[in-house]
């Protein structure tokens, strides 16, 4: 995680009587998503507009095409997830009707995300039997358990050079030496406790993730910084992965390992870590997508997505392995931005890096953060819940992508057909400035049931995962500027 609690990019949450006003008030009945009618007059109670909004005004142009071709084929998708790392206590015990269906198979969520917990010396650390009713309730409501994948944030204040798990910015947080050597088979001994200690718990990570941006002192959250090799200041992640790789393979299931989530793709940061480590060790190359520019603005914002595409398809280009992106969020955004950007990156992640999984930061958080924001345990469904669900509810795990292409460089199209070719999802995002009209060459497909769902993204009044009936199999599905369409077909 980039930050934690109370850290900077949590900063200016509304007061208690605006936060109250952009929530969904559904305690006490089933979560149903919001079916928009051509305008937002039926959907008030989020607080976020007055009036109605038109999204399909403007003039039928020509349409543009979009080719699938379900022969050419690239890779195989792992999944789309999220963290439940804090905020714990508002998903368990007594809950509103219909959150964990809200959470998890409506969304499609595939991968949770825990962060290590083990051996905490924060008192709010200490419950970790709070995830294994998280994982039990997740496992009912999907009918499976989803994947689990367990990253540290910190190993223990006693493996540390600053005797805290803590960053402040300190060069030491780190972990420490003795007799000169920095401690790896000690950490590695922490993973494998670590894990026994789940297990007893019935919490069998498939994956885990030794250091959550290893790259990075925190100012003020939980951290270990490793550069990519040893040096006279900090441990090598290199030699700590191989360490934890040994140890765990003692377990009976050992998990797989994902690294080196750094903070970011920009500077070579994939690459420079990617460059000393035995990727024999590694399931996947997993990186995060906090980038930050010399004028102080999230580049989410500004300049965009787009500027981060290049990095990403040489994350893409350097190596063979599974690339995953196992955080980001668009926090600070007021609760009105975001929604769009995160599709954007997704597609980012999915077609320019060809990656297998997109790990959105938290699941749910505090107020106007997270996929889901609470109040108490009153969920507010985000913008960016949408721009997840568009890729994630009609695609799973073992889908593999098809080629799309468009001539209009403001459309991005990308297709998945599930393993028995009996199942075609097409992903269709509008990044100009004006309306499309999108008609789409299935390549052949013959399907017998189709489901369009189109959501547009606008600071003040977003219309959310609206029902254009089988708009895909035949016809036109029109796109506003700032809108994702998918279409889902079955044979």
């Amino acid at each position: 995680m980039f930050v934690g609690p109370g850290a900077r990019r949590f900063l200016g949450w509304p007061t208690a009587a605006t936060a109250a006003a952009l929530m969904v008030a559904c305690v006490g009945r089933p979560w149903q998503p919001k079916e928009a009618k051509g305008s937002r007059k039926d959907d008030a109670d989020f607080g976020r507009h007055e009036g109605e909004f038109n999204h399909d005004l403007g003039e039928a142009g020509t349409p543009t095409p979009v080719a699938v071709d379900l022969e050419r084929r690239y890779q195989t998708l792992d999944g789309f997830g999220a963290a439940t790392a804090w905020y714990h206590d508002r998903i368990v015990g007594k809950t509103p009707d219909g959150l964990y269906e809200l959470l998890f198979p409506e969304l499609g969520l595939d991968i949770l995300r825990f962060r290590n917990r083990y051996d905490r010396g924060e008192k709010d650390d200490r419950n970790i039997e709070v995830e294994t009713e998280i994982l039990e309730r997740a496992t009912k409501a999907l009918g499976h358990p989803p994947k689990l994948l367990l990253s540290s944030w910190s190993p223990p204040a006693a493996l540390k050079a600053n005797g805290a798990e803590r960053c402040k910015s300190n060069p030491d947080c780190t972990l420490i030496k003795k007799k000169g050597k920095f401690v790896y088979d000690e950490f590695a001994d922490y993973w494998l406790e670590s894990l026994r200690d789940y297990e007893k718990r019935g919490i069998f990570p498939d994956f885990i993730s030794i250091q959550n941006e290893p790259d990075f002192s925190p100012p003020d959250w939980e951290g270990c910084r490793f550069t990519p090799a040893e040096s006279p200041e900090y441990p090598g992640y290199d030699r700590a992965l191989a360490a934890v790789h040994g140890k765990v393979q003692q377990l009976a299931k050992p998990p797989a390992l994902v690294g080196p989530e750094t903070i970011g793709v920009h500077y070579d940061k994939v690459e420079n870590y990617l460059a000393k480590l035995d990727q024999n060790l590694l399931y996947a190359v997993a990186h995060h997508l906090y980038e930050m520019g010399g004028d102080g603005v999230w580049d989410w914002r500004s300049p965009g997505p787009d500027s981060y595409r290049d990095e990403m398809e040489a994350v893409g280009l350097m190596t063979n392995m599974r690339r995953w992106q196992t955080e980001f969020a668009t926090d600070e955004d007021k609760g009105i931005e975001g929604g769009f950007e995160t599709a954007a990156l997704i597609e980012h992640l999915l077609v320019a890096e060809s990656g297998s999984a997109f790990v959105y930061w938290n699941l749910v958080w505090d107020g106007a953060g997270g996929l889901v924001g609470m109040m108490g345990r009153r969920p507010r469904v985000r913008d960016q819940y949408y721009a997840m669900r568009h890729f994630s509810r009609f695609t799973d795990p073992g889908w593999v992508r098809v080629n799309a292409w468009t001539p209009d460089p403001a459309l991005r199209a990308s297709g998945w057909i599930s393993p028995d070719d009996q199942a075609l999802t097409v992903v269709l995002l509008n990044t100009g400035e004006k309306m499309l009209d999108v008609e789409v060459d299935l390549g052949g497909f013959a399907a017998s049931k189709v489901e369009t769902r189109r959501t547009t993204f606008r600071p003040s009044e977003s219309e959310r995962w609206r029902d254009l009936g089988d708009a895909g199999r035949n016809g036109v599905v029109r796109l506003p500027s700032r809108s994702i369409a998918t279409i889902a077909l079955t044979k």
